[in-house]
């Protein structure tokens, strides 16, 4: 029996079964290890039955296993990991813990990037399937979740931080168990309390990516003016991705003075830094600047920079640690919001900053 007889792909269609070997051989009416070898084009095997064969694969969506150890196991002891970029620092340290956290329960781990893009994600789920993964992680999707988690049936998925614009919310969205969120709405109201305590009450967004993180971080800034007693208003600067649309930024901060600029996260904030700074803007005199994710690199910025801490690689550790628990036992575990942090640092602490005049 070849490897691919005892082990079926699986389709990509929400609520189907993993289509079998056994199903293609059925409809063709040959044998089963004569389809193994149709699809493997072996050249024994009369064209006609090969494509035939492949034809009748293709619309069953049956995918391979890639793995022999699938056949004795009955598990490729795989784990799948999807995250928007491996090289961001904040998906690094998901990846890490991941990663540690399988390893430590023998698992090994496929990590794929989706870039945010429906079709690399959907293009990601193929190659888990081909693979034969016992479960994924998305990091960061923004495709709609129960489609993604029929796709990978019968594996489980659980969801780091879901991005779709419209799926999710810290508050309310929930499909059921297996997602893990960041309490971002209770990291900004302690970060606009804190510009507020040193006297800054003009303040000006700047947002990141159209995904779900930059809404609820932007909606949570009026939020935390309404409970501090403010009438809440806030200038948002669109999202910036090249260095002259940075500069723009940087001529309306001058033309318009706020006294603090909460970006959307610590990226946008380094850069925005460096574009102040060019235009002889002093951080923090002139004005604040603030982050979100507390990556590396803010924190020998100069000035470091105060930011929102997210618990990112006890976030990778504790979604490992869903997924292997929703194989063992087949249970999913219930969702989870994990607390963030605010750590001020010099790039907000001065006094009440007054834009110099230029």
């Amino acid at each position: 029996m070849s490897i691919d007889d005892a082990a079926p792909g699986q389709s990509s269609r929400p609520g189907r079964n993993r289509a079998k070997i056994s199903d293609i051989a059925r409809i063709v009416g040959v044998s089963e290890a004569t389809v193994s070898r149709a699809l493997r084009d072996d050249p024994q095997i009369s064209e006609p039955t090969r494509i035939r064969a492949k034809q009748v694969a293709a619309d069953l969506q049956y995918v391979p296993n890639l793995s022999a150890r699938r056949l004795a196991n009955k598990s490729s002891r795989t784990l799948g990991l999807m995250i928007p970029d491996v090289t961001d620092p904040m998906h690094a340290g998901v990846v890490t813990a991941f990663e540690a956290a399988a390893v430590e329960r023998g698992y090994s781990v496929m990590v794929l990037n989706g870039s945010r893009d429906p079709q690399r994600e959907a293009r990601g789920i193929r190659e888990f399937q081909a693979h034969q993964a016992d479960g994924v992680a998305f990091c960061g999707t923004i495709s709609d979740l129960a489609q993604s988690a029929a796709a990978v049936r019968p594996g489980p998925a659980v969801f780091i931080g879901p991005e779709g614009t419209e799926q999710r919310s810290s508050r309310h969205f929930d499909i059921g168990g297996g997602c893990l969120f960041t309490d971002d709405e209770g990291g900004i109201v302690d970060l606009v309390t804190h510009l507020y305590a040193t006297r800054r009450t003009r303040l000006s967004y700047v947002a990141g990516p159209p995904i779900s993180s930059d809404r609820i971080r932007r909606e949570s800034i009026a939020v935390a003016i309404e409970r501090l007693g403010f009438e809440p208003r806030v200038r948002a600067y669109a999202h910036a991705t090249s260095w002259a649309e940075y500069l723009r930024i940087v001529e309306l901060v001058e033309r318009e003075r706020p006294e603090a600029l909460v970006c959307y996260d610590d990226q946008v904030a380094l850069t925005l830094m460096s574009a102040l700074r060019e235009r002889g803007i002093r951080v923090p005199e002139d004005v604040a600047v603030t982050g979100f994710d507390d990556i590396p690199f803010a924190r020998i910025a100069h000035p470091r920079l105060t930011t929102v801490a997210q618990p990112t690689e006890a976030m990778g550790a504790r979604a490992a640690m869903m997924l292997l628990e929703a194989i063992e036992t087949g249970t999913m575990p219930r969702s989870e919001t994990m607390a963030v942090e605010l750590v001020v640092r010099e790039s907000s602490t001065a006094a009440s900053p007054v834009l110099s005049g230029r």
